[in-house]
């Protein structure tokens, strides 16, 4: 499946040069998860990584129980996803700085963006989460231990 992959990827690569190179906007094969090379590309990188064995971390276990709140806070919302692309990054200003800053501007706001909503996720499972668990946690004992003595 490693192959696969890393051909897809090549070819989501090369596409966007071609459009680009052509004059057509590359934002087509790009805005839409659901264009063939997309699923493509997602479908044999997830069979890839899955059959890689990795051992257990504490910290990639960490993470990766937020990636799913990383999606909802930054882009569940057409209003966050303006707000946070347009008005606090400046997407397209960025477009105008020369190639090596614009791949930083790049790099940095997703890895920003993703640290940070990281750590947003983590303080909602610590605690709004750990609330909302220890009180179910109690009332479904409450409930067991009434049946209990019924019996």
């Amino acid at each position: 499946m490693g192959g696969v992959c890393a051909i897809s990827v090549f070819i989501s690569v090369i596409s966007i040069f071609v459009c680009l190179r052509v004059g057509l906007s590359p934002y087509a094969f790009v805005s839409d998860s659901n264009t063939l090379l997309a699923v493509l590309t997602g479908l044999s990188a997830f069979l890839f990584f899955k059959n890689i064995n990795i051992k257990q971390s504490k910290i990639i276990n960490t993470i990766a129980s937020s990636t799913f709140g990383v999606l909802l806070i930054h882009a569940n919302s057409d209003t966050m996803r303006r707000w946070l692309w347009q008005t606090v990054l400046d997407v397209k200003g960025a477009f105008s700085l020369s190639t090596s800053l614009l791949i930083l501007h790049a790099v940095l706001s997703v890895l920003g963006i993703f640290f940070i909503c990281v750590v947003i996720d983590q303080i909602r499972i610590r605690t709004i989460e750990t609330f909302i668990l220890d009180k179910a946690e109690k009332g479904v004992n409450r409930l067991l231990m009434r049946r209990d003595t019924r019996e």
